[in-house]
């Protein structure tokens, strides 16, 4: 049999690691953000276009994917999400196309960060990012191709 000491030795600790834990959850906040625009390919609509709004993660953590949305016939977009975080978030659009792409085995890879002004409390943004109108023949010094996305 265990001696009351141990046992309460045993609860004690028990009773801690469930205030650390309860604590921890606390300190999650949760953040959203969005943005909207539209975006052309050789001044014309680009429909279709595969737009991703994401929370870019440091580390082993995976980046948050929030929303998802293709562009509609007019080339227009609208993305807003949220999620759980310890620290601020970091969105980020991620736009997949292949506005000059004479071979479009890959999409084109746009990122762009969002601004933490855009970042609000809560699950709805209170102001999306406007891009804006956007050609996409416009070649980023940092874009990549992705197969997958």
């Amino acid at each position: 049999m265990l001696s009351p000491a141990f046992r309460w030795r045993h609860l004690s600790l028990i009773t801690f690691a469930l205030l650390i834990a309860a604590h921890s959850l606390l300190a999650f906040r949760t953040q959203s953000a969005g943005a909207r625009g539209q975006l052309l390919c050789g001044g014309r609509p680009a429909r279709g276009v595969l737009v991703k709004l994401f929370d870019e993660d440091d580390g082993p953590d995976p980046d948050d994917e929030l929303d998802t949305v293709y562009t509609d016939l007019d080339g227009r977009f609208e993305v807003s999400g949220s999620t759980m975080e310890l620290t601020n978030i970091d969105p980020e659009l991620r736009i997949y196309h292949d506005c000059n792409l004479h071979i479009p085995l890959c999409k084109r890879e746009w990122v762009i960060g969002i601004p933490d002004k855009y970042i609000a409390s809560g699950t709805l943004p209170k102001k999306l990012m406007n891009l804006g109108s956007v050609e996409l023949e416009i070649e980023l010094e940092d874009e990549s191709r992705d197969c997958i996305h």
